[in-house]
């Protein structure tokens, strides 16, 4: 009664207070002034942080970590590599660019997204998690090199996992290069660069064959 209960197809039925549409999703920061507010959202689902998390006027005194959507994977490694960021800046061992800088950062990044995302409300905080975890990394000094670690380059480009940024750096772990030797790599960029060789291979073999024998 009460214009509660729910009757699924089955024919049971149960009374429920709410239902939730799950139809997407708006974001914002109700729970701060409007000072504040009118730095953070410029517009409907439109935010002005430094790489998602700090807004330039008012530094790393106010964080946003999670405020970003993943093109692939989950939001935790995102989350958690903002979290490192924080951390390093709050005791003092990292420091963030000058407000001017930062805010022509944020108008670079956004003239980015939007000649390569599809125009549209959902897609303002897009981000591709292994640039954008690298990105950060840099900054923290936490960022792994191929060319020290040749032996773990495949799994460094083409997989996204928390591990390969904590092999160097701040919060590094001993355990990291064996964690991050059984991680597989994205299927798509693993096959995606498998492709690319083989695209590449093809023409190089048949010029090293021509070669070989005009010296022949």
């Amino acid at each position: 009664g009460g214009g509660k209960r729910v009757l699924f197809c089955d024919k049971t039925s149960q009374n429920y207070d709410y239902i939730i549409l799950c139809t997407g999703y708006t974001f914002g920061v109700p729970f701060l002034n409007k000072d504040i507010r009118e730095h953070v959202m410029v517009a409907e689902n439109e935010i002005n942080l430094y790489k998602n998390v700090f807004s330039p006027k008012y530094g790393h005194s106010l964080g946003f970590i999670g405020f970003a959507q993943p093109t692939s994977g989950g939001l935790l490694t995102i989350s958690e590599m903002q979290s490192r960021w924080m951390a390093e800046l709050v005791s003092g061992a990292a420091s963030l660019p000058t407000a001017p800088e930062m805010q022509n950062s944020i108008i670079q990044d956004k003239s980015w997204e939007r000649s390569w995302y599809y125009s549209s409300k959902r897609l303002t905080i897009q981000k591709i998690p292994l640039l954008y975890n690298d990105e950060i990394a840099e900054m923290i000094g936490c960022r792994p090199s191929v060319f020290r670690t040749p032996r773990m380059a495949w799994n460094l480009l083409f997989s996204v996992s928390a591990f390969q940024w904590r092999l160097v750096g701040p919060h590094r772990w001993a355990g990291a290069q064996a964690a991050c030797l059984r991680t597989s790599p994205v299927p798509f960029y693993h096959y995606s660069a498998l492709f690319l060789l083989s695209v590449l291979l093809i023409p190089l073999t048949a010029i090293l064959l021509h070669v070989s024998r005009q010296l022949l």
